[in-house]
C-alpha cells in the first residue's frame, strides 16, 4: 500500500500499487474536479508536492495539456492519467473551485427526449428539487451507473441560463460508448444523478468586440447556450457562427439557427459540411477551419472574441489560423469534445 496525502482537504488514504488516482481521489474523498478523465481539458491538474517518481513519466499529451493551461508540467500532474506506485503529496488544484450553483450532487428527471438525427438527441432534465444557476458553456457531471462503480461524464448544458429548474444537453451514441448510449436511451420520467456545473468556457465579461463561434458535430451544444443568452441581450455586435459537420444526414439544429437569423439579423451562421454526398447538398463543402481562411479578414480578427467548441484537432487548427490572422489568444476560448 502507497499513503497518499491530499494537503488541501487534509485528507490521507492508503492505495494499492498501480490504482489509478481517479479512483483514489473517488474513494478518499478528495475535492480534485475532473471533467473529461482523458488529458485533454486540464480539469485535473494538481500539484505535486512531493512523490514526483511515484507517477511515472509523463506523456507528450499530458505535458500539451498542461501547457496549454499556462501549468508548468515540472509542478503539475494530470490525476486523471496517473496511476501509483509510491508515496505521494498532492497539493492544490489548479482549477479553482466556484459555488456556482447549490446543486452539489442532485436528481434530475427526464422531462423531454427530442431525437435530432439518428445519433444524435436533446435530453432536458428537470431538477427534482432546487434550482441550477450556470453560466452558458458549462457542463454538468452526470453519475452513469455502471456494473461495478459509477461512471462520471461531462455533458455541456445546451439551454438558456435563464432556467433554472431545467436544463438540456446535446448526446451523440458513440459505437461502444457506454456513457453516452445509456444517456440517449433515457426517456421522459426516467431519472439519474448529476453534478455542476462546472466548466470554464464561459462568455467574457464587458467585452463590446464582434464574436466568432466555431463548432463541430455536438460540439454545438455549449455554443447553443452562449448564442441563446448573446442574442436575447440588447445590443447590435455582430455574431458569426462557424458550425462544421460531415455529412447531410449529421444536420441538425438548422432550423433553431434559420429562426435566430431571422428574428436577429446581426447573427450570421454559417454550415459547412466536409463529406457530402456528391448531390443533395448545395451549401458549402470542406472543413469548418476553411471558413477561417476564407471569411475572416485581419481587420475583423483584431476585434473579435472567438469561442471554440470540438474536437482536439479542429481547436488547434482553428487557434492557430485566428493567431495568424491576428487575433490575441487571450481573446480565444475553447472547449474540447472528444
Amino acid at each position: 500500500m502507497h499513503r497518499i496525502t491530499f494537503q488541501q482537504d487534509k485528507i490521507t488514504y492508503d492505495a494499492e500499487e498501480g490504482q489509478w488516482l481517479y479512483d483514489v481521489c473517488e474513494a478518499a474523498g478528495a475535492s480534485i474536479p475532473f471533467a473529461c478523465k482523458a488529458g485533454a481539458c486540464g480539469t485535473c491538474a494538481t500539484q505535486v508536492v512531493q512523490g514526483k517518481e511515484s507517477l511515472g513519466p509523463q506523456r507528450a499529451r499530458e505535458i500539451r495539456t498542461l501547457e496549454s493551461n499556462g501549468l508548468d508540467p515540472s509542478q503539475y500532474r494530470l490525476l486523471c492519467l496517473a496511476d501509483v506506485h509510491g508515496t505521494l503529496t498532492l497539493g492544490a488544484s489548479a482549477q479553482p473551485q466556484r459555488a456556482t450553483a447549490p446543486l452539489g450532487v442532485c436528481t434530475v428527471r427526464v422531462k423531454e427526449y427530442r431525437s435530432l438525427t439518428l445519433t444524435v438527441c436533446e435530453q432536458r432534465f428537470a431538477v427534482e428539487s432546487g434550482e441550477i444557476i450556470f453560466s452558458p458553456g458549462q457542463y454538468m457531471i452526470f453519475h452513469v451507473p455502471g456494473i461495478d462503480r459509477v461512471i462520471r461524464r461531462s455533458y455541456s448544458i445546451s439551454s438558456h441560463s435563464s432556467d433554472r429548474t431545467q436544463f438540456e444537453i446535446c448526446v451523440r451514441a458513440v459505437s461502444g460508448g457506454f456513457c453516452s448510449n445509456f444517456i440517449h436511451r433515457l426517456r421522459p420520467g426516467d431519472c439519474i444523478q448529476v453534478e455542476g456545473p462546472y466548466g470554464d468556457f464561459r462568455l467574457a465579461d464587458g467585452s463590446q468586440r464582434d464574436i466568432l463561434m466555431i463548432a463541430t458535430g455536438t460540439g454545438i451544444s455549449p455554443i447553443k447556450s452562449m448564442l441563446l443568452s448573446l442574442l436575447g441581450q440588447t445590443g447590435t455586435r455582430r455574431i458569426r457562427l462557424f458550425f462544421g459537420l460531415r455529412n447531410v444526414s449529421d444536420l441538425f439544429y438548422t432550423k433553431i439557427l434559420s429562426d435566430l437569423r431571422e428574428t436577429y439579423p446581426w447573427f450570421e451562421p454559417t454550415i459547412i459540411l466536409s463529406q457530402p454526398d456528391p448531390i443533395g447538398w448545395p451549401g458549402l463543402r470542406g472543413r469548418v477551419t476553411d471558413l477561417i481562411r476564407e471569411q475572416v479578414s485581419a481587420d475583423e480578427a483584431s476585434n473579435t472574441d472567438a469561442y471554440l467548441c470540438g474536437g482536439r484537432p479542429m481547436i488547434e487548427e482553428a487557434k492557430r489560423l485566428l493567431i495568424h490572422k491576428g487575433m490575441k489568444v487571450d481573446r480565444i476560448r475553447h472547449e474540447n469534445f472528444f
